[in-house]
């Protein structure tokens, strides 16, 4: 587990601008751990799911999976619930068609990817069930290597082949296939904040434009910044359970701004219209709101 430590202050030393950029900042083992549980819960008491992430029809998804923190702490929660359950025979061979088939992780970064598949292959391991198949041959995790932002739509043209790096595009191929195909259930995840200012593509760039409509007009709110990096996760997540499944649940931690700032009224507005309910808990971990 010491890997996931060592990461975020390699970044920094390595290049913090990137680091700064993508928003990448660990998140503490207990705050994993209690929204897993949260949304287990939630799952079992909302959607009336009575195994909670231990059901077969439920596909979870990390948008920025980083090292795979909340991977991994789905999946021990699986494994806690089937061993409950007593089915000890099929508890290896169900942990890991859910590791493969139906829980899921995005990064946009090639270091803490490549992390991520090596923590959920050893936590697999821990659990009992090693990604080889009977034959010894390697499997893989549902983690790919992806812009996370992009690719929910089917392409209007045929994308380029990446002759030098085949790889990649297969890579490509696999998320888009999870992004347009797969019925995602939950969501859950730290995803960055920071204000961006680079170069988006045009998909990323127009997802917040729902959560301005009306801000000048409406509300007279002729200043605002909504270019924050984990308003584009929270509107891809509005748009995933939302608009395309019609039910699941959603669990982010963040920074404060979008419960008090007045720039975020129309998208607390759109999530109380698209929500049944929702539920904000209180770290008390923000500098500007506590001074902590």
């Amino acid at each position: 587990h010491a890997v996931q430590y060592f990461y975020e202050p390699f970044l920094q030393a390595f290049d913090p601008e990137l680091r700064k950029d993508l928003g990448v900042w660990y998140t503490p083992e207990e705050i994993v751990r209690y929204q897993v549980e949260r949304v287990d819960a939630v799952l079992r008491s909302e959607l009336g799911l009575a195994d909670g992430l231990a059901d077969p029809q439920v596909v979870v998804l990390d948008p920025c999976c980083g090292t795979g923190a909340y991977l991994r702490a789905v999946l021990r929660r699986i494994a806690v619930t089937l061993r409950a359950k007593g089915g000890d025979a099929l508890v290896a061979h169900d942990l890991k068609k859910a590791a493969i088939e139906r829980v899921f992780g995005f990064e946009i970064l090639p270091a803490p990817f490549v992390i991520a598949h090596l923590q959920i292959g050893l936590e697999l391991e821990t659990l009992g069930a090693p990604l080889r198949d009977g034959r010894g041959e390697p499997e893989r995790a549902g983690v790919y290597l992806t812009n996370a932002l992009t690719g929910w739509e089917p392409p209007k043209e045929k994308a380029k082949q990446l002759i030098l790096f085949p790889e990649l595009a297969e890579e490509r191929d696999a998320a888009e296939h999870v992004k347009q195909s797969r019925p995602i259930l939950v969501i859950l995840g730290n995803p960055p904040y920071n204000a961006f200012a680079g170069i988006s593509p045009e998909e990323e760039n127009s997802l917040v434009e729902p959560y301005k409509k009306g801000l000048v007009s409406e509300w007279g709110i002729k200043k605002f910044n909504l270019d924050d990096l984990y308003v584009r996760f929270f509107r891809l997540a509005e748009k995933c359970i939302a608009e395309r499944g019609g039910r699941g649940v959603v669990s982010f931690i963040s920074n404060h701004s979008w419960v008090s700032d007045p720039s975020f009224v129309v998208m607390r507005r759109r999530f109380l219209d698209e929500f049944d309910a929702v539920w904000v808990d209180g770290m008390n971990g923000d500098s500007r709101e506590t001074g902590k």
